[in-house]
């Protein structure tokens, strides 16, 4: 039974569920929108059954990676192997099938509860991706890590769409002003959940890069070098700086020098650490450790909704675009 669990990596399920709850309570449907009777588009059973559809497909992400990565873990994962190991292929595959149909089942209820078709099949269609990336994307250059970075992201982003609404439907000023900055604040944490999650599969790759390229995969390390994908690293390590630090030049010009302080310690400097890390790795155990350093700076980065709880999160990024479009 623990292997079964340790196939569809329960840890990272359980980061998934608390992002999607955090940024429901957080900044979607904050309690503080009710005094302005703003009220969340989804109610919590259908937030449930969008949370249930993502943690189960992911799940069944996981198990088919591994399943295709069977001969490639064999090489890069001895220790860890799983599937071929402690469970057979075929009760692999069965537990993939399983986890699939069940978040079909969790779309597809929740497409009869909300009526919005578009957004609720959503989550298939990433489905869909991920089987691709696991047999096909993984091995080409570059497809598979963005793939996988912005299937990270739509676990954000599409909480944000479904709080848009009916486009035909007037709303109030008030309702306008938060439904803005509800879509915003979903942006700017799946823009970071984006560029984290694919700094993150590059250094993935390179520690892969021995058994990866004994199976023809074409992953930036194999294809144009691992100084070159160091590189590629820095550069989105950098945009993410830019974010952070705009945020803070923004906290600052608002005098909110305690956020200003918590942003430049919890996330600009651990960040700063970790590009120099790569800058500076030689051996390949320093981008294992690099990994685990950039997954806790995800997980920290993520955790800053709680700032929000109070309600302030539309007015702050509706704001922030201001500032934006002022310093442009």
């Amino acid at each position: 039974m623990m292997n079964y669990l340790k196939l569809i990596r329960p840890i990272n399920l359980i980061i998934l569920a608390l992002t999607m709850f955090l940024f429901r309570v957080c900044l979607a449907s904050a309690s503080a929108y009710k005094l302005f009777s703003v009220y969340s588009i989804l109610s919590s059973s259908e937030f449930l059954l969008l949370v249930l559809a993502s943690v189960f497909i992911a799940a069944g992400g996981y198990v088919i990676n591994d399943i295709y990565d069977i001969e490639i873990d064999i090489i890069n994962r001895p220790n860890k192997l799983i599937v071929g190991n402690s469970i057979s292929e075929d009760n692999a595959y069965n537990l993939y099938k399983l986890l699939c149909f069940l978040g079909i089942l969790c779309t597809l209820l929740l497409a009869f509860l909300t009526k919005n078709y578009r957004l609720s099949t959503l989550p298939i269609v990433i489905m869909v991706v991920l089987n691709f990336y696991a047999h096909t994307f993984k091995r080409q250059l570059i497809v598979g890590n963005f793939m996988i970075a912005l299937s990270a992201s739509f676990a954000i982003l599409l909480i944000a769409l479904f709080e848009i609404g009916d486009a035909g439907v007037e709303l109030s000023s008030n309702e306008s002003y938060i439904k803005s900055g509800i879509v915003i604040s979903g942006v700017v944490y799946a823009l970071f959940a984006f560029l984290t999650t694919f700094m993150r599969e590059i250094i993935k790759d390179i520690e892969d890069v021995n058994g990866d390229q004994q199976y023809g995969c074409s992953t930036i390390p194999i294809v144009f070098g691992i100084k070159v994908a160091k590189v590629v690293v820095v550069i989105l390590g950098v945009l993410i700086l830019g974010l952070l630090i705009s945020f803070v030049h923004f906290f600052y010009i608002l005098q909110l020098m305690k956020t200003v302080y918590i942003l430049g310690l919890a996330l600009v400097f651990p960040l700063f650490v970790i590009l120099l890390m790569v800058v500076l790795a030689k051996k390949m155990n320093w981008f294992s450790n690099i990994s685990r350093l950039l997954k806790l700076f995800i997980c920290i980065g993520l955790a800053s909704m709680l700032y929000f709880l109070d309600g302030s999160g539309p007015h702050i990024f509706v704001e922030y675009i201001n500032y934006l479009k002022k310093l442009l």
